[in-house]
């Protein structure tokens, strides 16, 4: 086994070219790599990691090595730099291994099997395609070479972690066990004093960010959400904007220095809802410093927007005092290489995320810039009734594409109105029941054709959950309830919760497959009062869970139809299906009785 060294990992935080995007600002080009003189005695024979890679491994008595990197990652850069073109190295792995490299951010086949082993990933199979080797960040030649030896002699296959589960046999009892050591693993796994979380990475995950920001008054959580929004200025970029990925070494300080624009989005998004609910300015404004980062150089001339910028401005070298520097010193020595691939689940990410901003800043150019890549992503990535990921790779569809185009769309539609956006939404989801069930609860990460089988992914399958059961109520569908209701308690089970860390966008699944939920009604009497307040306050709302409806003389449905005819002004509602609230006449009653009862139910 490969020794782990825990600060050589890129990590993928969650839910995956070449070029360069050029800046707004002329720059000046990064000083080139030297390049040494044959490509035989740089690097392996990369080959891809495709369909037939194992027939070929048979074929020439070989084992399969894969190299899962990124472009933006230090330690990918330093492990190729190193221990790839060190020529014993080479020559070992080109007699005994067929060696594949892949992008794991164009592969979601790859990534989503394998994030939890960060980047870059060395995975090691047979020529039958069992798994004899998984291992995490950087490893030196001199580690290396004798672990491929060894392997080469004794073969070994690795134990699957796989869990196959009936989802019909669970039972309240078990499920309730096993929501008890989710809602135990979280608290536990969170440092109150220093924000974020108690091990070696600081950075703020969402769906711990959201969990606990909807139960801050009844579980006192109000402390550690104040102290990761304040403290993620250590990772915040103060000189170009925007958030960098994570810092190590249990503190703030220890910058690692790529940027990932699905973080972007997560971050906007946490600042946001965190400027809603507490009034702060300071973290508007930096979602807002996000959004000017992500125009400036991630920003493509299509609609949508470039995946990543890479964390070192000489690839393999350290960047800390390149980022120490103003904007104006960064500019003159160049900026670092920007991987200009528009992948579809990152994408959706920013466009809900620019919807929000939208609503909580009230500038009308975020909604714009939103809209314009959803139509964009629309138009470009849609094949038949499925989302693919980017414009290269087309063998697979991903599950975490289409759940996160769907959620995306029903945002546009909250923020517009519009059916379009409803409609294609409803259509994403009614082909991921159809073609992404396994039959075992979990849904697949993704379906195609892949040299590897497609398995699940704990965090795809809570967010399929809980778009599913959302869509369940949006579309009238019993069948996305019992897709979700399926999801949910495969993810309980106790086999499947002994493989996790900490998950508490189970806990929200559970909170909210157990309820409807509230959704808010303009009826439109005569005029436009009270829209222009109503669409933000409905859109900004820190809280996933919540539907909101425009009704006139025209689209009121029966059941409201009483209440509609009962006032001759416009006013607002928030209803269930067995209860609908006072009407209210005015934007801040409104708007106070919203973050009342949504938010203060728990």
């Amino acid at each position: 086994m490969f020794k782990q060294v825990l600060i050589g990992i890129c990590f993928l935080i969650t839910i995956p070219f070449f070029g360069q995007k050029k800046s707004a600002t002329p720059v000046k080009k990064s000083a080139a790599v030297p390049t040494k003189t044959t490509v035989a005695q740089t690097k392996p024979n990369w080959q891809h990691f495709d369909a037939d890679i194992f027939t070929r491994a048979k074929k020439e008595n070989k084992l399969v090595l894969l190299h899962l990197r990124a472009n933006w990652c230090h330690w990918c850069h330093v492990m190729e730099e190193k221990t790839y073109a060190d020529k014993k190295v080479i020559a070992y792995l080109n007699k005994n291994y067929i060696a594949c490299t892949e992008d794991h951010d164009e592969r979601q086949d790859l990534t989503s099997l394998y994030n939890d082993y960060g980047w870059p990933a060395t995975i090691i199979f047979d020529s039958n395609g069992n798994e004899l080797l998984k291992e995490p960040g950087y490893i030196s030649a001199e580690e290396f070479l004798p672990s491929l030896m060894k392997l080469r002699k004794n073969p070994k296959k690795m134990e699957s972690d796989f869990v196959s589960t009936d989802p019909r046999s669970q039972n309240e009892t078990a499920i309730k066990a096993s929501l008890q050591t989710v809602n135990d693993r979280f608290r536990n796994s969170l440092d109150f004093q220093g924000g974020g979380f108690v091990f070696g990475q600081k950075y703020i995950e969402f769906d711990t960010f959201e969990y606990a920001l909807s139960h801050f008054r009844s579980d006192s959580l109000s402390q550690w959400i104040r102290n990761s929004i304040v403290n993620s200025a250590g990772i915040y970029d103060k000189a170009w904007g925007g958030v960098f990925q994570y810092s190590t070494h249990n503190d703030w300080d220890h910058v690692h220095y790529e940027k990932l624009l699905f973080i972007q989005a997560r971050y906007m998004k946490m600042y946001c809802w965190y400027f809603k609910l507490f009034g702060d300015s300071s973290a508007l404004k930096q979602a807002e410093g996000i959004a000017k980062y992500v125009d400036r150089f991630l920003k493509a001339p299509n609609g949508g927007y470039y995946n990543a910028q890479d964390a070192d401005l000489i690839k393999g070298e350290k960047s800390h005092e390149y980022f120490a520097l103003s904007d104006a010193e960064r500019i003159k020595k160049g900026i670092p290489d920007i991987d200009s691939n528009v992948y579809t689940s990152d994408n959706a990410q920013y466009c809900e995320a620019l919807t929000i901003l939208w609503a909580a800043s009230g500038k009308e150019k975020y909604l714009t810039a939103a809209l314009n890549c959803t139509d964009f992503l629309m138009s470009t990535r849609k094949t038949n009734t499925a989302y693919m990921h980017g414009s290269k790779y087309a063998s697979t569809v991903s599950l975490k594409d289409n759940i996160w185009m769907a959620q995306n769309l029903l945002m546009q539609y909250r923020a517009t109105q519009k059916e379009v956006y409803k409609n294609e939404a409803g259509k994403i989801l009614q082909n991921v029941i159809n073609t992404f069930p396994s039959g075992q609860g979990y849904f697949y990460t993704y379906v195609g054709k892949s040299a590897i089988k497609s398995s699940y992914n704990i965090s795809e399958n809570i967010q399929a959950c809980r778009v599913l059961n959302y869509a369940s109520h949006v579309f009238s569908n019993p069948d996305h309830k019992t897709k979700a209701t399926e999801i949910f308690n495969f993810l309980t089970n106790e086999k499947v919760i002994d493989n996790m860390s900490t998950e508490p966008g189970i806990l929200s699944a559970s909170e909210e497959i157990k309820t409807e939920p509230i959704t808010a009604a303009l009826m439109i009497k005569k005029g436009e009062a009270l829209r222009s307040d109503y669409i933000p306050s409905c859109v900004s709302i820190p809280h996933f869970y919540f539907n909101a409806a425009i009704y006139n003389k025209e689209t009121v449905i029966a059941d409201k139809k009483d209440l509609f005819d009962s006032f001759d002004e416009n006013f607002t509602v928030l209803c269930t299906s067995s209860y609908c609230s006072s009407p209210m006449f005015n934007s801040k009653d409104f708007l106070d009785f919203l973050y009342k009862r949504v938010l203060d139910a728990k």
